[in-house]
Protein backbone atom coordinates (compact mmCIF):
# COMPACT_ATOMS: atom_id res chain seq x y z
CA UNK A 1 0.00 0.00 0.00
CA UNK A 2 1.02 3.72 -0.57
CA UNK A 3 -1.21 6.80 0.24
CA UNK A 4 -0.54 10.19 -1.18
CA UNK A 5 -1.85 12.82 0.73
CA UNK A 6 -1.47 16.85 -1.25
CA UNK A 7 -2.45 18.21 2.26
CA UNK A 8 -4.55 21.68 2.05
CA UNK A 9 -1.41 24.62 2.00
CA UNK A 10 -3.37 26.95 -0.14
CA UNK A 11 -1.34 28.08 -3.36
CA UNK A 12 1.57 25.86 -1.72
CA UNK A 13 3.10 22.17 -1.64
CA UNK A 14 3.12 19.62 1.00
CA UNK A 15 2.77 16.38 0.36
CA UNK A 16 2.37 13.59 2.67
CA UNK A 17 3.29 9.73 1.49
CA UNK A 18 3.06 6.59 3.58
CA UNK A 19 3.92 3.03 2.52
CA UNK A 20 3.87 -0.22 3.52
CA UNK A 21 1.65 -1.79 6.40
CA UNK A 22 0.21 -2.41 9.89
CA UNK A 23 3.24 -1.41 11.98
CA UNK A 24 5.48 -1.06 8.91
CA UNK A 25 4.55 2.09 7.92
CA UNK A 26 7.09 4.53 6.41
CA UNK A 27 6.61 8.49 5.98
CA UNK A 28 7.82 10.87 3.63
CA UNK A 29 7.44 14.54 3.70
CA UNK A 30 7.57 16.84 0.85
CA UNK A 31 7.59 20.30 1.70
CA UNK A 32 5.71 22.28 3.80
CA UNK A 33 3.05 24.83 2.22
CA UNK A 34 3.78 28.87 3.01
CA UNK A 35 3.40 30.41 6.49
CA UNK A 36 -0.17 30.97 6.87
CA UNK A 37 -1.13 27.21 6.16
CA UNK A 38 1.27 25.56 8.94
CA UNK A 39 -1.45 24.50 10.93
CA UNK A 40 -2.74 22.22 8.33
CA UNK A 41 0.50 20.71 8.32
CA UNK A 42 0.83 20.81 12.11
CA UNK A 43 -2.68 19.08 13.02
CA UNK A 44 -1.65 16.21 10.44
CA UNK A 45 1.24 15.44 12.31
CA UNK A 46 -0.97 15.56 15.91
CA UNK A 47 -2.93 12.95 14.04
CA UNK A 48 -0.48 10.56 14.58
CA UNK A 49 0.07 8.96 17.92
CA UNK A 50 3.35 10.74 19.64
CA UNK A 51 5.45 7.85 19.43
CA UNK A 52 4.91 7.69 15.96
CA UNK A 53 5.69 10.60 14.57
CA UNK A 54 9.20 9.59 12.44
CA UNK A 55 9.81 10.96 9.38
CA UNK A 56 12.22 8.27 6.83
CA UNK A 57 12.30 11.15 4.91
CA UNK A 58 12.14 15.31 4.89
CA UNK A 59 12.59 17.05 1.76
CA UNK A 60 12.31 20.52 0.91
CA UNK A 61 12.41 21.14 -2.85
CA UNK A 62 13.46 24.59 -3.34
CA UNK A 63 13.61 27.88 -1.27
CA UNK A 64 10.25 29.34 -2.57
CA UNK A 65 8.24 30.74 0.26
CA UNK A 66 4.81 28.39 -0.62
CA UNK A 67 7.50 25.20 -0.35
CA UNK A 68 9.64 26.56 2.65
CA UNK A 69 8.34 28.41 4.91
CA UNK A 70 5.72 25.59 6.67
CA UNK A 71 9.25 23.43 7.17
CA UNK A 72 11.08 26.26 8.62
CA UNK A 73 8.23 26.62 11.40
CA UNK A 74 8.41 22.66 11.87
CA UNK A 75 11.59 22.26 12.15
CA UNK A 76 11.49 24.98 15.32
CA UNK A 77 8.47 22.89 16.82
CA UNK A 78 10.04 19.55 15.65
CA UNK A 79 11.03 19.47 19.55
CA UNK A 80 7.70 19.88 20.79
CA UNK A 81 5.61 17.83 18.57
CA UNK A 82 8.12 15.14 19.15
CA UNK A 83 9.02 14.66 15.36
CA UNK A 84 11.95 13.00 14.11
CA UNK A 85 13.43 13.10 10.75
CA UNK A 86 15.81 10.40 9.78
CA UNK A 87 16.88 12.57 6.58
CA UNK A 88 16.37 15.93 5.59
CA UNK A 89 17.50 16.86 1.61
CA UNK A 90 17.50 20.40 1.04
CA UNK A 91 20.49 22.39 -0.85
CA UNK A 92 21.37 24.80 0.99
CA UNK A 93 25.13 27.47 0.95
CA UNK A 94 27.43 24.29 2.11
CA UNK A 95 26.05 22.41 -0.85
CA UNK A 96 25.98 24.93 -3.63
CA UNK A 97 29.29 25.69 -2.63
CA UNK A 98 30.55 22.03 -3.44
CA UNK A 99 29.57 22.19 -6.41
CA UNK A 100 32.83 23.11 -9.19
CA UNK A 101 32.12 26.78 -10.31
CA UNK A 102 34.05 28.82 -12.39
CA UNK A 103 33.48 32.02 -10.34
CA UNK A 104 34.41 30.35 -7.32
CA UNK A 105 31.97 32.93 -4.30
CA UNK A 106 30.36 31.24 -1.87
CA UNK A 107 26.78 32.55 -1.62
CA UNK A 108 23.56 31.76 0.38
CA UNK A 109 20.24 33.48 0.10
CA UNK A 110 18.28 34.45 3.19
CA UNK A 111 15.43 31.57 3.25
CA UNK A 112 17.63 29.32 2.61
CA UNK A 113 20.59 29.72 5.22
CA UNK A 114 17.54 30.52 7.82
CA UNK A 115 16.86 26.54 7.24
CA UNK A 116 20.29 25.28 6.88
CA UNK A 117 20.58 27.19 10.73
CA UNK A 118 17.34 24.77 11.41
CA UNK A 119 18.93 21.97 10.27
CA UNK A 120 22.49 22.26 11.62
CA UNK A 121 20.33 22.57 14.72
CA UNK A 122 18.33 19.70 14.52
CA UNK A 123 21.46 17.74 14.42
CA UNK A 124 22.92 19.32 17.03
CA UNK A 125 20.12 18.21 19.01
CA UNK A 126 19.36 15.18 17.92
CA UNK A 127 23.13 14.02 17.39
CA UNK A 128 21.99 12.75 14.13
CA UNK A 129 23.57 13.30 10.96
CA UNK A 130 20.78 13.90 8.42
CA UNK A 131 21.55 16.91 6.14
CA UNK A 132 21.31 14.99 2.73
CA UNK A 133 21.67 11.90 4.34
CA UNK A 134 22.18 9.02 1.20
CA UNK A 135 22.57 11.68 -1.29
CA UNK A 136 25.70 11.07 -3.59
CA UNK A 137 28.20 13.41 -2.12
CA UNK A 138 26.16 14.76 0.05
CA UNK A 139 24.45 16.89 -2.74
CA UNK A 140 20.74 16.31 -4.26
CA UNK A 141 22.09 17.53 -7.50
CA UNK A 142 22.69 15.98 -10.77
CA UNK A 143 26.35 15.66 -12.46
CA UNK A 144 25.22 15.22 -15.99
CA UNK A 145 29.19 14.41 -16.70
CA UNK A 146 28.21 10.81 -14.58
CA UNK A 147 26.09 7.79 -16.63
CA UNK A 148 23.37 7.54 -14.00
CA UNK A 149 21.15 9.66 -12.27
CA UNK A 150 21.47 9.43 -8.22
CA UNK A 151 19.48 6.81 -6.34
CA UNK A 152 18.78 6.11 -2.71
CA UNK A 153 16.79 3.23 -1.17
CA UNK A 154 14.66 4.16 1.97
CA UNK A 155 13.61 1.75 4.58
CA UNK A 156 10.92 -0.44 3.70
CA UNK A 157 11.94 -1.42 -0.11
CA UNK A 158 11.11 2.45 -1.37
CA UNK A 159 13.50 3.75 -4.30
CA UNK A 160 13.85 7.05 -5.15
CA UNK A 161 15.60 8.24 -8.43
CA UNK A 162 16.57 12.25 -8.68
CA UNK A 163 15.81 13.64 -11.31
CA UNK A 164 15.87 17.55 -10.69
CA UNK A 165 18.04 19.60 -10.33
CA UNK A 166 21.47 19.47 -12.04
CA UNK A 167 24.79 21.32 -11.46
CA UNK A 168 24.19 24.06 -14.04
CA UNK A 169 20.67 24.72 -12.47
CA UNK A 170 22.05 24.87 -8.67
CA UNK A 171 24.89 27.21 -10.17
CA UNK A 172 22.19 29.31 -11.62
CA UNK A 173 20.52 29.68 -8.43
CA UNK A 174 23.88 30.35 -6.53
CA UNK A 175 24.33 33.60 -8.33
CA UNK A 176 20.85 35.01 -7.88
CA UNK A 177 21.20 34.00 -3.74
CA UNK A 178 24.03 36.93 -3.80
CA UNK A 179 21.79 39.64 -5.01
CA UNK A 180 19.12 38.62 -2.59
CA UNK A 181 21.54 38.65 0.74
CA UNK A 182 22.60 42.08 -0.90
CA UNK A 183 19.37 42.99 -1.02
CA UNK A 184 18.41 42.03 2.59
CA UNK A 185 21.68 43.48 4.00
CA UNK A 186 22.66 40.23 5.22
CA UNK A 187 26.05 38.49 5.03
CA UNK A 188 26.51 35.01 4.05
CA UNK A 189 26.64 32.73 7.49
CA UNK A 190 26.01 35.35 9.93
CA UNK A 191 23.66 32.75 12.18
CA UNK A 192 23.33 35.19 14.83
CA UNK A 193 21.79 37.90 11.94
CA UNK A 194 19.84 34.98 11.06
CA UNK A 195 18.59 34.10 14.30
CA UNK A 196 17.04 37.60 14.84
CA UNK A 197 15.64 37.63 11.89
CA UNK A 198 13.52 34.26 12.84
CA UNK A 199 12.59 35.81 15.90
CA UNK A 200 11.50 39.02 14.56
CA UNK A 201 9.33 37.58 12.20
CA UNK A 202 5.67 37.12 12.84
CA UNK A 203 5.07 34.73 9.77
CA UNK A 204 7.98 32.08 10.75
CA UNK A 205 7.08 31.67 14.49
CA UNK A 206 6.43 28.39 15.96
CA UNK A 207 3.66 27.38 17.59
CA UNK A 208 5.37 25.67 20.99
CA UNK A 209 3.65 23.51 23.19
CA UNK A 210 1.47 20.64 20.86
CA UNK A 211 -1.25 21.93 23.45
CA UNK A 212 -1.28 25.58 22.55
CA UNK A 213 -3.75 26.97 20.20
CA UNK A 214 -2.93 27.85 16.69
CA UNK A 215 -4.50 31.71 17.89
CA UNK A 216 -3.18 35.00 15.45
CA UNK A 217 -2.71 32.72 12.71
CA UNK A 218 -3.50 34.49 9.00
CA UNK A 219 -6.58 33.03 7.71
CA UNK A 220 -6.35 30.36 4.61
CA UNK A 221 -6.31 32.33 1.77
CA UNK A 222 -9.59 33.05 -0.08
CA UNK A 223 -11.55 32.72 2.97
CA UNK A 224 -14.46 29.84 2.81
CA UNK A 225 -17.68 28.43 2.17
CA UNK A 226 -19.11 30.91 -0.63
CA UNK A 227 -20.19 28.62 -3.34
CA UNK A 228 -21.08 25.95 -1.70
CA UNK A 229 -19.94 23.59 0.51
CA UNK A 230 -15.98 22.77 0.05
CA UNK A 231 -15.59 25.32 -2.35
CA UNK A 232 -14.65 28.78 -2.12
CA UNK A 233 -14.26 32.08 -4.13
CA UNK A 234 -10.43 33.56 -4.66
CA UNK A 235 -10.18 37.02 -3.72
CA UNK A 236 -7.68 39.42 -6.11
CA UNK A 237 -4.60 38.12 -4.79
CA UNK A 238 -2.44 37.30 -7.90
CA UNK A 239 -0.19 40.13 -7.79
CA UNK A 240 1.28 39.34 -3.90
CA UNK A 241 2.30 36.95 -1.86
CA UNK A 242 -0.23 36.57 1.40
CA UNK A 243 2.57 36.60 3.90
CA UNK A 244 3.75 39.91 2.45
CA UNK A 245 6.65 38.73 0.31
CA UNK A 246 7.43 38.11 -3.36
CA UNK A 247 6.37 34.56 -4.03
CA UNK A 248 9.87 34.03 -5.92
CA UNK A 249 12.52 36.12 -4.57
CA UNK A 250 14.80 34.59 -7.08
CA UNK A 251 12.66 34.84 -10.18
CA UNK A 252 14.01 35.09 -13.60
CA UNK A 253 13.20 38.69 -14.34
CA UNK A 254 10.05 39.00 -16.33
CA UNK A 255 7.39 38.29 -13.15
CA UNK A 256 4.91 34.81 -12.81
CA UNK A 257 4.10 33.80 -16.33
CA UNK A 258 0.78 34.32 -17.16
CA UNK A 259 -2.00 31.36 -18.36
CA UNK A 260 -1.17 32.17 -22.19
CA UNK A 261 2.82 32.31 -21.32
CA UNK A 262 4.43 29.50 -23.77
CA UNK A 263 4.34 26.09 -22.31
CA UNK A 264 7.93 24.94 -20.58
CA UNK A 265 9.04 28.59 -20.22
CA UNK A 266 9.99 28.80 -16.63
CA UNK A 267 12.91 31.46 -15.72
CA UNK A 268 12.23 31.15 -12.60
CA UNK A 269 16.05 30.61 -10.95
CA UNK A 270 14.15 28.99 -7.49
CA UNK A 271 12.32 26.69 -9.67
CA UNK A 272 15.04 25.65 -11.58
CA UNK A 273 16.89 24.67 -8.51
CA UNK A 274 13.97 22.46 -7.44
CA UNK A 275 14.02 18.84 -6.31
CA UNK A 276 12.17 16.16 -8.43
CA UNK A 277 12.26 13.01 -7.35
CA UNK A 278 10.99 9.08 -9.40
CA UNK A 279 9.08 7.48 -6.30
CA UNK A 280 8.94 3.25 -6.82
CA UNK A 281 7.80 0.76 -4.32
CA UNK A 282 8.18 -1.50 -3.60
CA UNK A 283 12.10 -1.38 -5.42
CA UNK A 284 12.75 -4.75 -6.40
CA UNK A 285 9.36 -5.15 -8.48
CA UNK A 286 7.49 -1.56 -8.47
CA UNK A 287 3.69 -1.69 -8.13
CA UNK A 288 3.56 2.16 -7.73
CA UNK A 289 5.55 4.78 -9.75
CA UNK A 290 5.24 8.38 -8.95
CA UNK A 291 6.93 11.29 -10.66
CA UNK A 292 7.20 14.11 -7.92
CA UNK A 293 8.27 16.76 -9.42
CA UNK A 294 8.22 20.12 -7.38
CA UNK A 295 8.49 23.49 -9.56
CA UNK A 296 11.30 21.81 -11.61
CA UNK A 297 11.90 22.81 -15.45
CA UNK A 298 10.76 20.07 -17.73
CA UNK A 299 13.65 20.67 -19.67
CA UNK A 300 15.42 19.11 -16.66
CA UNK A 301 13.11 16.45 -15.94
CA UNK A 302 12.98 15.65 -19.59
CA UNK A 303 16.85 15.13 -20.17
CA UNK A 304 16.72 12.73 -16.79
CA UNK A 305 13.41 10.87 -18.03
CA UNK A 306 15.18 9.87 -21.41
CA UNK A 307 18.53 8.86 -19.81
CA UNK A 308 16.21 6.17 -17.45
CA UNK A 309 14.64 5.12 -21.09
CA UNK A 310 17.94 5.07 -22.98
CA UNK A 311 17.88 0.72 -24.27
CA UNK A 312 14.15 0.64 -22.65
CA UNK A 313 10.88 1.52 -23.42
CA UNK A 314 9.39 4.20 -25.13
CA UNK A 315 7.70 5.93 -22.16
CA UNK A 316 8.20 5.97 -18.87
CA UNK A 317 4.87 4.31 -17.07
CA UNK A 318 3.76 6.22 -13.69
CA UNK A 319 1.27 5.39 -11.40
CA UNK A 320 0.81 9.27 -10.50
CA UNK A 321 2.40 12.35 -11.85
CA UNK A 322 2.13 15.73 -9.16
CA UNK A 323 2.38 17.98 -12.26
CA UNK A 324 5.43 20.46 -11.41
CA UNK A 325 4.42 24.19 -10.51
CA UNK A 326 0.95 23.84 -9.35
CA UNK A 327 -0.39 23.21 -13.33
CA UNK A 328 1.57 26.17 -15.18
CA UNK A 329 2.14 26.54 -18.40
CA UNK A 330 5.45 27.33 -17.80
CA UNK A 331 6.55 24.08 -16.29
CA UNK A 332 5.04 21.38 -18.74
CA UNK A 333 5.42 20.80 -22.37
CA UNK A 334 4.25 18.26 -25.44
CA UNK A 335 7.41 16.59 -25.32
CA UNK A 336 7.73 15.59 -21.52
CA UNK A 337 4.18 14.49 -21.56
CA UNK A 338 4.98 12.13 -24.72
CA UNK A 339 7.26 10.34 -22.61
CA UNK A 340 5.63 9.50 -20.02
CA UNK A 341 2.87 6.79 -19.53
CA UNK A 342 0.48 8.15 -16.73
CA UNK A 343 -3.37 7.32 -15.13
CA UNK A 344 -3.14 10.07 -12.07
CA UNK A 345 -2.43 13.39 -12.51
CA UNK A 346 -2.22 15.06 -8.87
CA UNK A 347 -2.42 19.27 -9.01
CA UNK A 348 -1.57 21.09 -5.84
CA UNK A 349 -3.27 24.40 -5.14
CA UNK A 350 -6.21 26.61 -3.94
CA UNK A 351 -5.16 29.07 -7.30
CA UNK A 352 -4.67 31.69 -4.96
CA UNK A 353 -1.61 34.12 -5.58
CA UNK A 354 -1.26 33.41 -9.48
CA UNK A 355 -4.77 31.60 -10.16
CA UNK A 356 -2.63 27.59 -11.02
CA UNK A 357 -3.44 25.67 -12.51
CA UNK A 358 -3.46 27.58 -16.09
CA UNK A 359 -6.48 25.90 -18.05
CA UNK A 360 -3.79 25.14 -21.06
CA UNK A 361 -1.30 23.49 -18.82
CA UNK A 362 -4.84 21.01 -18.03
CA UNK A 363 -6.03 20.82 -21.32
CA UNK A 364 -2.35 19.53 -22.53
CA UNK A 365 -2.26 16.92 -20.43
CA UNK A 366 -5.74 15.87 -21.12
CA UNK A 367 -5.17 15.87 -24.73
CA UNK A 368 -1.34 14.47 -24.37
CA UNK A 369 -2.53 11.47 -22.20
CA UNK A 370 -1.14 7.97 -23.26
CA UNK A 371 -2.05 5.56 -20.76
CA UNK A 372 -4.80 2.96 -21.12
CA UNK A 373 -7.88 3.89 -19.54
CA UNK A 374 -9.51 7.66 -18.78
CA UNK A 375 -7.19 10.45 -17.46
CA UNK A 376 -7.66 11.23 -13.68
CA UNK A 377 -7.46 14.91 -12.35
CA UNK A 378 -6.76 14.83 -8.81
CA UNK A 379 -7.29 18.57 -7.51
CA UNK A 380 -7.14 19.44 -3.65
CA UNK A 381 -9.48 22.30 -4.10
CA UNK A 382 -12.64 23.28 -5.77
CA UNK A 383 -12.48 26.73 -7.09
CA UNK A 384 -12.80 28.89 -9.24
CA UNK A 385 -9.13 27.77 -11.17
CA UNK A 386 -10.75 24.29 -10.80
CA UNK A 387 -14.31 24.41 -11.19
CA UNK A 388 -14.36 24.02 -14.96
CA UNK A 389 -13.19 20.13 -14.80
CA UNK A 390 -15.89 19.26 -11.96
CA UNK A 391 -18.79 19.04 -14.30
CA UNK A 392 -19.89 15.51 -14.71
CA UNK A 393 -20.87 15.76 -18.13
CA UNK A 394 -18.16 17.23 -19.41
CA UNK A 395 -16.16 14.54 -17.68
CA UNK A 396 -18.28 11.80 -19.55
CA UNK A 397 -18.31 13.47 -22.90
CA UNK A 398 -14.60 14.00 -22.74
CA UNK A 399 -13.48 10.61 -21.29
CA UNK A 400 -12.04 11.88 -17.95
CA UNK A 401 -12.12 11.88 -14.36
CA UNK A 402 -11.68 14.36 -12.00
CA UNK A 403 -12.28 14.74 -7.92
CA UNK A 404 -11.60 17.99 -6.21
CA UNK A 405 -11.79 17.34 -2.48
CA UNK A 406 -10.61 20.07 0.05
CA UNK A 407 -7.17 17.61 0.80
CA UNK A 408 -6.63 14.63 -1.44
CA UNK A 409 -5.77 11.22 -0.02
CA UNK A 410 -4.95 8.74 -3.30
CA UNK A 411 -3.75 4.98 -2.44
CA UNK A 412 -2.32 3.43 -5.07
Amino acid sequence: MLRIEMLPVAHGDCLWIEYGAGSGIHRILIDGGPAQTYTALRERILHLPAGERRFDLLVITHIDGDHIEGVVRLLQDAEALGCVFDRIWFNGREQLNRIPDPAGAPLGALQGEMLGVLIADYERRTGTRVWNAGLPDGLAAIDRRRGDLPVVELPGECRLTLLSPDHERLLALKDGWADELRAARMASGDVDALRRKLAESRTLRPLGDVLGGASGEVAEEGGEGRGGEGRFELPDMHDRDIAGGPQDTLGGGEGEPGGDAPFGGDGSLANGSSIALLLEYPKDAPEVRLLLAGDAWPAVIEASVVRLLQGGPQRLTLDGFKLPHHGSVANITPTLLQKLSCQNYLISTSGAVFRHPHARAVELVLAGHTARGRPRLHFNYLTSTTSRWADAGDQQARGYEACHPKGVSLTL
